[in-house]
């Protein structure tokens, strides 16, 4: 199934995924180097990384929902995609919680109850990105039809479909 929002022929939401995630968990990171180390511009690091990370998810979030509109009802596919994003929502309203209990402290530095918030968030966060990959890599949403190892880029008009060398090889398979 291919996604509906796209940008130079490739989805929209995967392209933007990856700004949030790397800054959430990172976020993470940055409080446990925090802990260890007492540095504060670790937690001041992580303070910043949040918002960024809540926006850069509700960006992503918005074209992800309109590629899941697409997904005919009653699929596997449509299913999955609702664990998908309303776990993603879950995890950014948990960053969002901790990112309020850290506001007013100094350089927002996390407290145990601003940590383990974010924890959760990042753990629960491994499971729905597995099942992102499930829709793309198992279940092909966001797929071009005809995609295939040799298929032309994107940015032409030629479409996924198979093209010389590959229809070669398969008619001798």
């Amino acid at each position: 199934m291919e996604s509906k929002a796209k940008l130079a022929g490739h989805p929209i939401h995967q392209m933007l995924i990856v700004f949030p995630l790397g800054l959430l968990v990172m976020a993470l990171v940055f409080d446990i180097l925090y802990f260890i180390t007492g540095n504060s511009g670790f937690a001041t690091a992580a303070f910043w990384d949040i918002p960024a990370g809540i926006i850069g998810g509700l960006i992503a979030a918005v074209f992800g929902f309109i590629d899941w509109l697409a997904i005919p009802a009653g699929t596997r596919a449509k299913r999955i995609g609702l664990l998908h994003g309303s776990g993603n929502v879950v995890v950014v309203v948990l960053f969002a919680i901790s990112w309020l209990l850290r506001w007013g402290a100094p350089d927002g530095a996390p407290g145990l109850a601003a940590f383990v918030p974010a924890l959760i968030a990042v753990g629960l966060g491994a499971i729905t990105g597995w099942l992102g990959g499930e829709l793309v890599d198992r279940l092909g949403v966001g797929v071009s039809p005809g995609a295939n190892l040799d298929a032309p880029s994107s940015l032409t008009d030629r479409p996924a479909g198979r093209t010389g060398d590959a229809q070669a090889q398969q008619a001798h398979s």
